[in-house]
């Protein structure tokens, strides 16, 4: 007579807790050495240097105009409230937005560790900490001194992740439930984009708690249950962000909204169902396909795609496994597929620095190759990632310093005019960065070549390709429209010690009126007029 089988149910009880795997990295001085040392090399250039980006003069018309509550940014209004560390400067932004993510990247790794019930490794945790720190799209976002905030976001996002992980799991522990929605809530009042990140880190580790169970031991949707609870805590965050954000507004006085978001949201704006569906393909393709040929952010996303599909197919573990990984490549692109845009911002892109080393990581892990290939992959990912990142804060600190030296000529010229500075001053025209300092490649690379060719044959938009997305910009033609007047360029002018008189709207207009084709300083009625070229 057969035995009676038992039903197979999901595990209620996470294998051990985040306190231990965290005590168990605090015994192992090598993880956090290293973790300090690739905290420097991916983050000591840019503290040591500085550049003057759009929005980084201009965080008093965020704050006291209100536009960061409007956002319902909660969290970026009272850190610059009571510490003013947003605001443009030296050192602090990067340093302090490192910090963050190196905390963060540990505190993922004490989390997954817990959950796969395995003993942490120095190795192992660098992979999972070090990947998320040094993730080179962090440089895109710290273009904006203001976004140093993020690294806050991922913080919060984890430790939410740390306290609600047993309420995941079906446990009652309201405590920690109200814990990791409160961390939620002012991660969301970080930036938008901690909504994704939040997702990535539920279907993470929920991946992980199948792969590292035994062998088909669990029902195969157990996840949703868990996954369900996921949503709970993000709706009770959102919610608290919401309250808190209407309530500061009501007491400050702040009326009006933003409209930001639905400026973004472009599935209705593309002439029908069938057109938006083929722009949305087009871009995809081409954001995420021929991207990949010279943004490394973009090939290193792409490998741990592919090799998350080939870990589901070769592993063949059950548990929901292959479920749980579609889910979290699907929560890669979520901001995207929301917006139409079939890509998006890369300052917005945190979930990638989670998702590529989470895969390296639960790939190693789970296969567990000789410790040689191991260590290579890992050196391999971090140097890929370091070197990138390094690459953008450099094109940014470059496209400073040209707009810097051109300013300080202005200066030069303006003094000899006017030595008082009292004379008001017009701005007008607009400069052009040169490729070396807006362009990852030359348009005679191979790899421009064979993506130029891609594109062609994917229908894409044609002309210069792989522009850095945040730093090409320049701050000098910013500042002149920003907000609908000239504020900046005179905040610009202050900050490398020239400050200018502002002049009347007639005077403006007439300077305006008087743009030419080249880069001049004049003296005109009753004004000077510098002209930055066509």
């Amino acid at each position: 007579m057969n035995k009676p089988t038992k039903p197979i149910q999901p595990a209620r009880q996470p294998p051990c807790g985040t306190r231990a795997a965290l005590a168990a990295f605090g015994r192992k001085p090598l993880f956090w050495c290293g973790l300090a040392a690739l905290l420097l090399v991916g983050y000591g250039y840019a503290m040591a240097t500085s550049a003057v980006g759009i929005d980084d003069l201009a965080i008093d018309t965020y704050q006291q105009g209100g536009e960061f509550l409007r956002q319902s940014r909660i969290t970026e209004w009272l850190v610059q409230a009571l510490t003013g560390l947003l605001a443009y400067g030296r050192v602090w932004p990067e340093c302090w937005a490192a910090v963050c993510l190196a905390l963060a990247g540990a505190g993922l790794a004490a989390v997954l560790y817990a959950q796969a019930g395995r003993e942490p490794t120095a190795a192992g945790g660098l992979l999972l900490a070090g990947g998320l720190l040094l993730f080179p799209f962090h440089a895109e976002a710290l273009a904006y001194s203001n976004l140093c905030i993020t690294g806050l976001g991922m913080l919060l996002a984890v430790a939410a992740l740390a306290l609600g992980r047993a309420y995941l799991f079906g446990q009652r522990a309201p405590a920690r439930a109200l814990g990791a929605a409160a961390c939620l809530a002012f991660s969301l009042g970080c930036y938008e984009s901690m909504a994704q990140v939040w997702l990535a880190l539920v279907f993470a580790l929920l991946l992980t708690a199948a792969a590292f169970a035994p062998r088909r031991s669990r029902a195969a949707f157990w996840w949703i249950a868990p996954a369900l609870r996921g949503v709970v805590l993000f709706g009770v965050g959102l919610a608290g962000r919401e309250i808190l954000a209407a309530l500061l507004r009501l007491a400050l006085g702040i009326t009006g909204e933003s409209g930001a978001a639905a400026r973004t949201i472009y599935w209705g704006q593309r002439g029908g169902i069938a057109s938006a569906l083929l722009i949305f393909v087009r871009e995809f393709l081409g954001n995420y396909g021929t991207l990949a040929l010279a943004v490394p952010a973009i090939a290193l996303l792409d490998l741990a795609c592919a090799a998350l599909v080939v870990f589901v197919a070769v592993r063949r573990h059950g548990n929901g496994c292959g479920w749980l990984a579609a889910g979290l490549l699907a929560s890669q692109f979520a901001m995207g597929i929301l917006q139409g845009t079939g890509s998006q911002m890369a300052r917005a892109s945190q979930c990638f620095a989670v998702f590529v080393p989470f895969v390296a990581w639960l790939a190693l892990a789970v296969l567990r190759p000789r410790r040689w290939a191991a260590a290579a992959c890992i050196a391999a990912l971090l140097g890929v990632e370091a070197l990138s990142l390094n690459q953008t804060f450099g094109a940014d600190r470059a496209r400073w310093a040209y707009e810097k030296d051109l300013l300080q000529d202005v200066a030069v010229q303006l003094d000899a005019l006017d030595p008082t500075g009292e004379e008001p001053v017009v701005f007008t025209g607009e400069i052009t960065l040169p490729d070396a300092v807006t362009h990852r490649l030359p348009a005679g690379h191979p790899a421009y070549k064979a993506a130029w060719v891609l594109s062609v044959a994917l229908g894409a938009p044609m002309g210069d390709l792989y522009p850095y997305e945040e730093v090409n910009e320049s701050v000098v033609n910013w500042a002149q429209s920003a907000f609908g007047s000239h504020e900046q360029i005179y905040l610009l002018m202050e900050e490398i010690g020239r400050p200018c008189a502002v002049p009347t709207d007639d005077q403006q207009a007439a300077g305006d009126a008087l743009a030419g084709e080249a880069q001049a300083v004049t003296r005109q009625d009753g004004y000077l007029l510098v002209c930055f070229g066509s």
